[in-house]
């Protein structure tokens, strides 16, 4: 496994990945049994994706509904030019509730995704907050309805 970077995972290392997926704290030993091979094997294996930067952490799955931030947004924004660098992803990223922020290509050039505990504030950070940032010429706010899909292993199955 060493050299993985450029690697296609097997079937053996998505299994690891699912398994972690569905929760983080399952030891070594119970991550071997329920792929079927040896406790150093696994080991050695998830210490790999780890160094390969295929695992970045782990983290806890929160339901931001229940945490208090019950408002789901996706905003789409332009700058009316290609972006150059990362200043603006920057300064989004550090808006509070902003939970992740994607420079894009297409129609606009970020897509924010951001969980606020009220549509006022929402409102708030859109119309005094991101609207304000230099460079930005419009936002477009789309409110979440229903979240169907949060696996990203979908996109190796």
């Amino acid at each position: 496994m060493d050299g993985m970077q450029g690697r296609t995972l097997d079937d053996i290392d998505l299994a690891l990945l699912r398994a972690l997926r569905q929760d983080a704290r399952r030891s070594i030993r119970q991550l071997a049994e329920e792929v079927h091979i040896s406790r150093s094997s696994a080991h050695t294996r998830v210490r790999a994706l780890m160094d390969a930067g295929v695992i970045t952490g782990f983290s806890t799955d929160v339901d931001l509904g229940k945490a208090g931030l019950p408002v789901h947004a996706v905003l789409a924004i332009d700058t009316g030019a290609t972006p150059a660098g990362s200043e603006l992803a920057t300064e989004l990223a550090s808006i509070p509730f902003v939970s992740k922020v994607l420079t894009i290509a297409g129609d606009v050039d970020y897509i924010v995704e951001i969980s606020a505990p009220s549509h006022e504030v929402l409102s708030e950070i859109v119309l005094r907050g991101v609207l304000k940032l230099p460079g930005v010429t419009s936002v477009r706010t789309h409110l979440v309805i229903a979240e169907r899909a949060r696996d990203p292993l979908g996109a190796v199955d």
